[in-house]
C-alpha cells in the first residue's frame, strides 16, 4: 500500500454532512494521504415531510451510500455513527470512530416561550419541535404537559423554523450546532443532561466506513480514538441486542469506558432507566425487571417524574412520610411589601400554598423540581425561578439575582439549616418559622428499598432497619450513620437521582 493513499469519500449534501466530510478530509491529509469528495443523496434528504417512525424501511440517511462503496463507486463513506444500522452489510466496516464530539442533545427555544419551570424552562403546553421518537418520549417524561410535534430538515432548516415561530422550541444534537456554528444568539439555549435526558446511541461521533477487504483499512484506522469507539461500541451493542434502529425509542450514553451507562427505553408499560456497569448487565436489567417495593419518606407527589419512573419499571412507590410538616401555633405575619417567596422544601411548600394562593401577586421561587411537584399546577404556572434541587446551591443562584431591597420570604421548619446565612445578597430577607415537624403515628411501610429524604425523616421512623436505604443528602446520611445503618447517599436530589440511588445493587 502507499505511503500516501487516495481516498474517494462519499457523504450527503446537507450543511453538517459536508462539514463532516471536511473534517475527515483534513484527518485524512494531516496524516498524508490524498482524497476527493462525493455528494450522494439518501431517502432521508428526500422525504423531508414525515416523522422517522412513520416512514418504511431503515438506514434512511445510508443505504444509498453503503450502496455506493459496495459498488466501488466510493472509497470512504462519512457517517454520523448515529445514523448506521447497529450491523454492519456484508463486505463493509467501521474503519475508524475518531474524536467524538459533545453527546448530548439542546434544546433551543424561542423567547417568547422561556419560562422558568420545573425541568425545562417552558410554559405549560408549549409546542417542541423533533421527529425522534427518543426525543418525544423523554421530553413527556420530564414535561407530560407539553405538546410534541413532527419536525424535519436540515439543521439550519429547523433553526430557522423555530426563529420564524413555528414551535416555541425544538430539540437538536448538541454536536451538529456546534460544527455548523450558527447564530444562536435570539434563542434561549439549553443543554440537555444526559442524566435527565439520555443521547442517541453513538450521538456525537463519526463513523468511517470502508469495504472491509480494502487494504487501506488498516491506515485509515490511526484516525480512530481508541476510547470512544469502546464506549460507542458499549452504547450501540445495547441497541443491536435490543434490535432496534433510529424507530426505537432508545437511548444510550456512556461518557468514557470506565465510567457507567446510562440506558432510556420507552415500552408500553412507560419510561424504562436503568444505569450499569458494562452493557451485558444493561441489557440483562432492561429484558428482567422483577417488581419491587420503593417506599419513599414524602407526602404523595402523584403523577411526578419519580411515579412515572417507577411505572416503567414495573414498581410499586409508596409515599409515607415519617415527619409531617405541622403550621406552628402563633407564627408572626410576613411583612406586606413581600415580592418573592422562596420554597426550599416540599414540606414548605404544602404549609405556605394556601398562603400563596391568598397573595396572588407573589412570586414564586422553588429549590428544584421537587419542591415544585408538592404545588398545584395553579401555584406552578407562578413560578418565576426553579433551581435544579440542590437548595444551597439554587438558593445562592436565586439571591444572587435579586436587585437591591429586593423583598424575599423565607418560610422554614424550626429545626431549618439556615441557609440563607451564607449567602452574600443585596435582597431584604424575611425568614419565618412556617412549620414545626411531628412524627407519623402510623405503621411504617416495608419495602425492598428506603430512601429517607431528610434527618426528620429519620429520627421519626420507627419501623425496623430497612433491608436497603438510599439517603437523600449529607445532613440525611450523617443522621443514618449515627443510627449505625448502612446506606447510600443520592448522587443527585432530583428524582433522577433518587431513581438511580434505589436502582443501585
Amino acid at each position: 500500500m502507499a505511503d500516501s493513499p487516495h481516498f474517494r469519500i462519499g457523504t450527503r449534501g446537507s450543511d453538517l454532512a459536508m462539514w463532516q466530510a471536511h473534517h475527515v478530509r483534513d484527518l485524512i491529509l494531516g496524516n498524508g494521504g490524498t482524497c476527493d469528495i462525493t455528494i450522494l443523496s439518501t431517502q432521508g434528504d428526500r422525504e423531508q415531510v414525515q416523522a422517522f417512525e412513520k416512514l418504511e424501511g431503515k438506514g434512511f440517511f445510508t443505504k444509498e451510500i453503503e450502496q455506493a462503496l459496495l459498488e466501488d463507486r466510493i472509497d470512504l463513506a462519512v457517517h454520523s455513527h448515529k445514523d448506521l444500522e447497529t450491523r454492519q452489510p456484508d463486505g463493509l466496516c467501521i474503519a475508524a470512530v475518531p474524536d467524538r464530539a459533545a453527546a448530548e442533545d439542546v434544546l433551543l427555544i424561542h423567547p417568547r416561550a422561556h419560562r422558568s419551570a420545573p425541568w425545562l424552562p417552558l410554559f405549560h403546553g408549549a409546542r417542541v419541535g423533533t421527529s425522534s421518537v427518543r426525543r418525544r418520549d423523554q421530553l413527556l417524561l420530564l414535561r407530560p404537559d407539553l405538546n410534541i410535534q413532527a419536525l424535519r430538515g436540515n439543521v439550519p432548516t429547523r433553526v430557522q423554523r423555530l426563529k420564524e415561530g413555528q414551535y416555541d422550541a425544538i430539540v437538536l444534537a448538541a454536536a451538529g450546532l456546534d460544527r455548523l456554528d450558527l447564530d444562536l444568539e435570539d434563542l434561549h439555549t439549553v443543554r440537555m443532561d444526559p442524566r435527565h435526558f439520555v443521547p442517541a446511541p453513538a450521538q456525537g461521533a463519526l463513523a468511517l466506513q470502508m469495504r472491509e477487504n480494502d487494504d487501506r483499512v488498516e491506515w485509515l484506522s490511526q484516525l480512530s480514538t481508541p476510547d470512544v469507539s469502546e464506549a460507542i461500541e458499549a452504547e450501540r451493542s445495547v441497541l443491536r441486542a435490543l434490535e432496534g434502529g433510529c424507530q426505537l425509542p432508545f437511548g444510550a450514553h456512556q461518557a468514557t469506558p470506565d465510567t457507567l451507562l446510562r440506558c432510556f427505553l420507552q415500552t408500553e408499560q412507560g419510561p424504562l432507566r436503568i444505569k450499569a456497569s458494562s452493557a451485558q448487565e444493561a441489557l440483562e436489567r432492561l429484558e428482567d425487571r422483577p417488581p419491587r417495593r420503593l417506599v419513599i419518606t414524602r407526602a404523595p407527589k402523584p403523577g411526578d417524574a419519580l411515579h412515572r419512573l417507577a411505572t416503567g419499571s414495573g414498581d410499586e412507590l409508596i409515599e409515607w412520610p415519617a415527619a409531617l410538616p405541622t403550621p406552628p401555633t402563633n407564627s408572626a405575619p410576613l411583612p406586606s411589601d413581600i415580592q418573592w417567596v422562596w420554597l426550599g422544601s416540599p414540606g414548605a411548600a404544602r404549609v405556605v400554598a394556601q398562603w400563596l394562593v391568598d397573595h396572588p401577586h407573589i412570586h414564586i421561587a422553588a429549590a428544584g423540581p421537587g419542591t415544585a411537584d408538592a404545588l398545584s399546577e395553579e401555584l406552578r404556572q407562578r413560578i418565576a425561578y426553579c433551581g435544579t434541587g440542590d437548595p444551597q446551591v439554587a438558593l445562592g443562584a436565586f439571591l444572587k439575582d435579586r436587585a437591591e431591597g429586593e423583598s424575599v420570604g423565607l418560610p422554614h421548619s424550626e429545626v431549618s439549616l439556615r441557609r440563607w446565612e451564607n449567602v452574600d445578597t443585596l435582597a431584604k430577607l424575611h425568614p419565618w418559622v412556617a412549620y414545626t415537624m411531628k412524627p407519623n403515628e402510623g405503621i411504617p411501610p416495608g419495602g425492598d428499598v428506603v430512601c429517607f429524604t431528610s434527618p426528620s425523616n429519620v429520627q421519626y421512623w420507627t419501623g425496623p432497619e430497612p433491608k436497603r436505604i438510599v439517603a437523600l443528602g449529607t445532613t440525611t446520611s450523617e443522621v443514618l450513620t449515627d443510627r449505625g445503618w448502612a446506606h447510600r447517599v443520592a448522587e443527585h436530589p432530583d428524582a433522577f437521582g433518587i431513581w438511580e440511588a434505589m436502582q443501585e445493587r
